[in-house]
């Protein structure tokens, strides 16, 4: 497991007045991006259950659990998601609100190259509104932002190398 700055998230953690400012401290916190990346939602999910499920836990456990369901939001949505279901949140004091917090603030940004952008635009059309940014894949504007997007929220990538008409399999934030 990728180590984690315990000190400064516990000093973050015992002066957090709410579960937002606790979530936005934590977010800019590198580690817990290095954590997310060097490590799977498999084990993101075994290490927080081994801490979650002790009867006595110490503040540094605590601590290291919220590092550890913040850390599953810098996986792509829909790992994301689907990590933070698998935890038992209601052990956490702030734990149902910070998934809340995530999956309310969860944005679409879509990157695509120029070749595949009316198989995009007609996919968003056809599913539903919100706000996309579009981007070309030399990150130049292409049209400014349009209002048509999922109805799903999420953080989404799609890289150059997909093809008009294929799903994208590597979404990331």
């Amino acid at each position: 497991m990728t180590a984690i700055d315990v000190d400064y998230l516990k000093r973050e953690y015992i002066f957090a007045n709410n579960a937002t400012q606790l979530y936005q401290r934590f977010r800019e916190n590198t580690s817990l991006q290095e954590l997310a990346r060097g490590n799977g939602p498999e084990s993101l999910i075994e290490e927080y259950q081994r801490l979650i499920n002790k009867d006595e836990k110490t503040v540094d456990e605590v601590v290291k659990a919220y590092a550890l369901l913040i850390a599953a939001t810098f996986l792509d949505y829909k790992e994301a998601a689907e990590t933070i279901s698998k935890l038992d949140l209601a052990k956490l004091e702030w734990g149902k609100e910070l998934k809340d917090i995530y999956m309310r603030g969860a944005t679409i940004t879509i990157y695509v190259p120029e070749h595949a952008r009316a198989l995009v635009v007609e996919r968003i059309d056809d599913a539903g509104s919100g706000n996309v940014s579009y981007r070309t894949e030399h990150g130049r504007p292409l049209k400014g932002d349009s209002e048509q997007a999922w109805s799903e929220t999420a953080n989404a990538f799609l890289p150059a190398s997909v093809q008009a008409g294929e799903s994208p399999r590597r979404d990331a934030r």
